[in-house]
């Protein structure tokens, strides 16, 4: 709405212009029709432009031999105001219903996250373009968190890439709140906050590759059951301490094992 006053000193800047030059219109004298056409043609064209501050001189339109011409200065101005109030809310009115349209169109990047699953982002330190994970959707149980608190306290270590459906998967089987405990190591250079010297290091090969604080390793995406066992959660909290059965909402890609290479 903030777009209207502009367009309302357009229209007074019209009419100033156009009253300016009324001011000083007198009756000529009775010319031919064509002249009069021509007039009327000038008249319009000035006005179909907009710009008011390049019609420095107007024609007077006249009436000839009974014709539909506009016959005194009030009738002018009159037609005139009409004229430019019409041309004013045409246009106000595709420019305010195109940020509307705009505003639903879906920006580039979340487009990228939405069916890649990662979106590139510039770097502040080094100024690169790195590559960023799309944030996780799923909502995370009581006993996901509970587990992903776990790992993190035994150094455990999940290694991945951006890129890969099988980590995005096992991202999604924590849910959003759970994974910000679980220890993530980014093993693509492209990755923002890349450690792939550390991946090199650890032998790592595949994605995701998991290195568990009981000393026991295992690659592919594993259901949250499987690491529980395997992590050691279930022999330190109980074997009642995880049930699969609550785990709903998980994304249908890939099964227990698979990974990217």
């Amino acid at each position: 709405m903030m777009i209207l006053p502009a367009y309302y000193f357009i229209l007074f800047a019209v009419v100033s212009s156009f009253l300016a030059a009324a001011a000083a219109w007198t009756p000529s004298q009775p010319s031919s029709s064509a002249a009069a056409a021509a007039a009327t043609a000038a008249s319009a064209a000035s006005l179909s432009k907009l710009q008011p501050a390049a019609a420095t001189k107007i024609i007077s339109p006249t009436c000839s031999n009974g014709s539909s011409s506009l016959s005194s200065r009030t009738e002018f101005l009159r037609q005139t105001i009409s004229t430019s109030t019409a041309i004013l809310a045409i246009t106000t009115s595709s420019l305010l219903f195109q940020p509307a349209a705009a505003a639903n169109a879906a920006p580039p990047f979340a487009i990228m996250a939405e069916e890649l699953g990662y979106f590139p982002v510039t770097d502040e330190t080094s100024g690169a373009t790195v590559m960023v994970p799309a944030k996780i959707k799923r909502h995370s149980t009581d006993q996901a968190i509970a587990l992903a608190k776990y790992l993190q306290s035994t150094k455990s270590t999940m290694y991945g890439a951006f890129w890969c459906p099988h980590c995005i998967r096992q991202k999604e089987l924590f849910g959003m709140e759970a994974f910000k405990y679980v220890n993530y190591v980014e093993c693509d250079i492209r990755g923002y906050k890349s450690q792939s010297a550390t991946c090199f290091e650890k032998g790592v090969d595949g994605f995701p590759s998991w290195k568990f604080g009981n000393g026991k390793q295992q690659g592919g995406e594993m259901e949250l059951m499987d690491i529980a066992k395997i992590s050691g959660f279930l022999d330190k909290k109980g074997m009642n301490a995880f049930d699969a059965n609550l785990e709903f909402g998980v994304p249908p890609l890939g099964s227990s094992g698979e990974s990217c290479q």
